[in-house]
Formats: C-alpha cells, sequence, structure tokens
C-alpha cells in the first residue's frame, strides 16, 4: 500500500507540475452573425496585465490601473473588446461582435500579475444553424424531381435523400449540390427523379453534428365509394412527441384547413365535425391517419394534406381522394310516386327503377318488324299471283274434260283448289312476322 500511495503521489505532483497555471481547453460554439463571450476568470491582485491571442497572434491587450485598452490586430475593426469594469473583480472575458467564419480558432487568454501567471484556452467554432429543412415535388425536363434544400447554413450540412423501400440507385440518379454566398453562408440542395409509390425521406446533418433535421414526403392516390368510411393514411416514419398535426383539403385551387390537433396541449379543431375524425386517439406514436364518415363524392373528392411537425422533423402526405358512386347510383335513377289515400293519413311512395336509355327511347325493332311485315306481305302476294295463274291454265285445259265428266271432276277440282287455298292460308298464318 506504501508504495502504491507514492505512484499516486507522484503521478499527482506531475499532473500539477504540468498545468501549472493553466486550465483545461473550453470548447464554445458561437453563433452567426450573433455576439459572442469568450470566458476568462482570474484570482485579482490589482496589477494584472490582459493579453489575447488568436492563433498565437494579438488582438486585445489591457493593463489593469492604466485604463487603456489596445487592438492590436486591425482584422476586427473593433469588434472585440474587454469588459473593464470587471476586470478588478476577476473578470476579463472577451467580446466579439457579430461572429463569423473569421472568428473560428484557438484563442488564448494570458493574465500575469505578481503572483502569477495564468492562461486561458477557448475552441471557438462558428455556425450558422440550420432553420428549415424543404422536402418538395417539382417538375423539370419532361420527369418529376423531389428536392431536398436547405438555406444560409454554416458550415455547410451533410445531406442524405433515401426513399422507403429503398430503390435502386441508378434509376433515382442522385444529385447534390453546395454554394456558398458572399457572408460564407451554404445553400445546399439534394435531388432525386420522383418514382411512385415511395416514401422520401431527407436527413440534413450540420457539420458539427449539433442538430439533425428530418423530413419525409409521400404522395398517394387512393379511391372510395359514396357513402362507405373512407381512411386516408398519414403515418410518420418516426415516433413522435410533443407534434402538430394539421389537414387541409384543396379541390379546384381552393385550400382550406379542415382539421387540427396539438399532442402537448391536445387541443384540436375540426372545421368537419359530421365528416372527420382521427383513427388513433390523440395521434399515438406519429399516427395522424384520418377517417372520412360517409363521403359524398362531388363534396368530398380531392386532395387532402397531412403535416405531422415536431422538433426538427415533418412529416407531409398529399393523398387524392376520388369518391366514385356505386354502378346502381351510376346508372339508375329513381322516380317517386305519391298516392294519397282519402283520409290523407298515409302516403304510399313506389320506387321504380327507370329504363335504360336503350329502352325508354323509341325502340329499334319496331321499325325493323314494320318492314319485315311488309316483306312477308309481298312474297305471300307474289306467291298468290303465282298460283291463282297455275289454276287458272288447270281449268282451261280441263273444261272440255268438265263437260264430260262434271260431276266428279268438278268435286275434284273444287277440292283441290279449296285444299291448295287452305295450305296457302296456313303458310301465310305460319311465318313469323
Amino acid at each position: 500500500m506504501t508504495a502504491a500511495n507514492s505512484w499516486i503521489c507522484l503521478i499527482l505532483l506531475w499532473i500539477a507540475a504540468d498545468t501549472n497555471g493553466k486550465t483545461p481547453d473550453v470548447h464554445l460554439t458561437c453563433t452567426f452573425s450573433e455576439d459572442c463571450v469568450l470566458p476568462c476568470v482570474f484570482e485579482a491582485v490589482g496589477d494584472e496585465m490582459i493579453y489575447w491571442f488568436r492563433q498565437n497572434v494579438p488582438i486585445q491587450s489591457y493593463i489593469q490601473g492604466s485604463g487603456r485598452l489596445d487592438q492590436a490586430d486591425q482584422q476586427y475593426n473593433s469588434r472585440t473588446s474587454l469588459f473593464t469594469e470587471m476586470i478588478p473583480s476577476g473578470n476579463a472575458s472577451l467580446h466579439i461582435q457579430k461572429c463569423g467564419p473569421q472568428d473560428r480558432g484557438k484563442y488564448k487568454c494570458l493574465v500575469t500579475s505578481s503572483r502569477e501567471t495564468m492562461e486561458h484556452f477557448i475552441i471557438v467554432k462558428v455556425e450558422a444553424p440550420i432553420q428549415s429543412v424543404s422536402l418538395e415535388t417539382t417538375r423539370l425536363c419532361g420527369f418529376e424531381e423531389v428536392i431536398c434544400s436547405s438555406r444560409d447554413v454554416y458550415p455547410a450540412p451533410r445531406v442524405n435523400l433515401f426513399t422507403e423501400p429503398a430503390s435502386l440507385p441508378d434509376s433515382l440518379q442522385l444529385f447534390t449540390r453546395k454554394t456558398a454566398d458572399k457572408q460564407g453562408l451554404y445553400s445546399v440542395e439534394s435531388k432525386r427523379k420522383k418514382l411512385k409509390d415511395l416514401t422520401y425521406i431527407c436527413l440534413v446533418q450540420s457539420f458539427y453534428r449539433s442538430q439533425t433535421w428530418r423530413a419525409s414526403l409521400q404522395e398517394k392516390e387512393i379511391f372510395g365509394v359514396e357513402g362507405q368510411d373512407i381512411v386516408i393514411p398519414c403515418v410518420a416514419p418516426w415516433k413522435l412527441q410533443n407534434f402538430t398535426l394539421t389537414w387541409s383539403f384543396t379541390k379546384e385551387h381552393k385550400f382550406s384547413t379542415i382539421y387540427t390537433y396539438d399532442s402537448l396541449t391536445q387541443r384540436s379543431s375540426n372545421v368537419w365535425k359530421e365528416w372527420v375524425r382521427l383513427v388513433s386517439p390523440r395521434g399515438r406514436g406519429g399516427d395522424g391517419s384520418l377517417q372520412l364518415h360517409k363521403p359524398l363524392s362531388l363534396e368530398h373528392t380531392g386532395t387532402y394534406t397531412c403535416i405531422l411537425s415536431a422538433h426538427q422533423t415533418k412529416h407531409e402526405v398529399h393523398t387524392r381522394v376520388n369518391i366514385t358512386q356505386t354502378e346502381h347510383e351510376v346508372h339508375t335513377r329513381v322516380s317517386i310516386t305519391e298516392v294519397k289515400h282519402k283520409d290523407n293519413a298515409r302516403v304510399n311512395i313506389t320506387l321504380k327503377p327507370e329504363k335504360q336509355q336503350s329502352e325508354s327511347s323509341p325502340q329499334w325493332w319496331i321499325p325493323a318488324a314494320v318492314i319485315t311485315g311488309f316483306a312477308v306481305t309481298a312474297v305471300a302476294a307474289i306467291i298468290g299471283i303465282i298460283k291463282c295463274k297455275a289454276g287458272c291454265t288447270k281449268s282451261s285445259k280441263n273444261h272440255a274434260e268438265a263437260t264430260e265428266m262434271q260431276p266428279i271432276r268438278v268435286t275434284a277440282a273444287n277440292s283441290r283448289a279449296a285444299s291448295e287455298d287452305t295450305c296457302l292460308t296456313e303458310e301465310i298464318a305460319n311465318r313469323p312476322t
């Protein structure tokens, strides 16, 4: 135990000797175009001399008691200063106005006095945080693209645009571009070719990984039948907490908000009270699906947009809903006939399906039947004429025989003529009309 304690004491002495007059490095992130304070605290004696360096280049100095504050580096253009009234109490922090990319680096605060010399090191990062992420579709060169973009960010963020389910890389043709303006702020844009039935997800992460923004987009089309409930899905790819939900309806370029919900306050606003309700109570787990109750084809056919928003997260769904009538409703109309009884106490309502247009209009078979009848009559007349001529010829030929055998032939001729007339009459009668 004695040897172990000795080693521990030696290590502590070595650390104390190595860090004598020094403090651990401080990592500080300053916001772009905003003021930033670099801390430097010491034990005041009264005769301190304070020096500030950036990358070993002097930028500010102050000798306590003289009241003189010097700025050595002109590139700061009077943007740096010390809180001189707080130096006697041991505060030598450096104030930088409107930080920019040029202010990044390693700073050193050196404080010397009759008692000791101290050094403070501050690692400064400058960041313009991500304010928003846009994920939308656009049509260029004859096809649609999905574009994820963010603007006025520093340093340039990382962008990842992908789909669920995953698709072949060649089919999406990913293209990413980053550009900087005169202030050094970056605009990033990543785009892919749009394909059907995919969920597009964009992740934008800051350079220092202090922020990660998520955005997702879906576009779909569903069909429903008039009078039958239908569910319009809207489920975020991630579980959400403290989110807001907004449903809107667009028809013929007319936009209206129909439902809103705040999971934090649990307050909701339902404009279409008799038509819509949430499928999942309180949008649990980021499920904002909406049920449309007994929709009508004319009133409820249109585009429904769902937006789920949470901290640095947004999920958006555009759904084209087509409400169609049933086949019976499309092709059948119902006529109502009211029959009042003598006491006027009851009304007898009879529902009669209206006949198809082909039945209600003049029927095509009527003129066809008339033409067919004329044709049959004409044929019968021709046959009758032929029969008549044949009968007349036979009558003249047998006139001489009729003189000698008048009783028998006359009877036979009369019988035959009657038979032929009977057959012809039956043939004509039996022809289809």
